[in-house]
């Protein structure tokens, strides 16, 4: 799967987002269902995507962070708060990766899966983001806000699959990106104009950022390596949702 390919495959999980909002009060429930379609994407591809040895081992752990991350949200009991049941899921995480390396019969490049697993949990684990803010929003009636950020995503990622040379891909994406997420942000809810353009900013960097630095692995235009080159930039910029909802409430 090309740049042009998998570009397309985010903006199109980063539009499922951006509808996830207008569903009303089940919202939250449906914002953990495609979170968790985000964290077993990036699962799957994210041993190949780093080239990690014990493959599958990884996939779990991977996997079943982003996962978990998503249903502690929406199930955490009153006695602790869905932020800290996320940062509870991501140390499991970290305790899954050791546990992994622990258990492995071939002892190769210990150091590498290790650290890789990690990151892959952490990654995945922190798309649970999405669900707080989403949670936030609702009870804040500010559910626009996401839809404008998911949007902005879907638009820097959409840029990134014109054939233009990089430095420009990468510019203009930033630019439209930054600019979609701003009007929307004034339009849906009333954004302060400097508030949505820093706003739009934010997260048209992170996901384009984020969008370069998965896909400048050796074996990121493979198949499977792109789905989470494809899912990795939607899933990050959740913090930066997060952030949005607790700032404009």
């Amino acid at each position: 799967m090309t740049v042009p390919e998998r570009a397309p495959l985010g903006a199109a999980l980063a539009l499922l987002l951006a509808v996830v909002p207008l569903t009303g009060a089940l919202s939250p429930v449906l914002m953990a269902v495609v979170v968790g379609l985000l964290a077993l994407l990036i699962g799957i591809a994210w041993p190949d995507l780093l080239e990690l040895p014990s493959s599958r081992g990884t996939r779990v752990v991977v996997a079943g962070t982003g996962v978990l991350g998503a249903l502690v949200t929406v199930l955490a009991p009153e006695r602790f708060t869905p932020i800290s049941g996320v940062v509870m899921v991501c140390a499991a995480g970290v305790f899954a990766a050791f546990m992994h390396q622990m258990l492995r019969a071939e002892r190769r490049e210990l150091t590498l899966s290790l650290t890789g697993t990690i990151a892959g949990a952490f990654v995945s684990g922190i798309a649970a983001c999405w669900v707080i803010a989403q949670t936030l929003a609702v009870e804040a009636g500010s559910t626009g806000l996401l839809t404008s950020i998911a949007v902005g995503v879907a638009a820097t990622l959409l840029v990134n699959a014109t054939p233009v040379p990089a430095l420009l891909r990468f510019t203009l994406s930033m630019l439209l990106g930054a600019a979609v997420t701003a009007a929307l942000g004034i339009a849906l809810v009333g954004l302060w104009p400097l508030l949505a353009v820093a706003l739009g900013a934010v997260t048209a960097v992170g996901a384009s950022c984020a969008h370069l630095l998965t896909g400048s692995s050796l074996v990121a235009k493979e198949p499977l390596p792109s789905l989470a080159v494809a899912a990795v930039p939607v899933a990050t910029v959740g913090v930066v949702a997060q952030l949005a909802v607790l700032v404009g409430s």
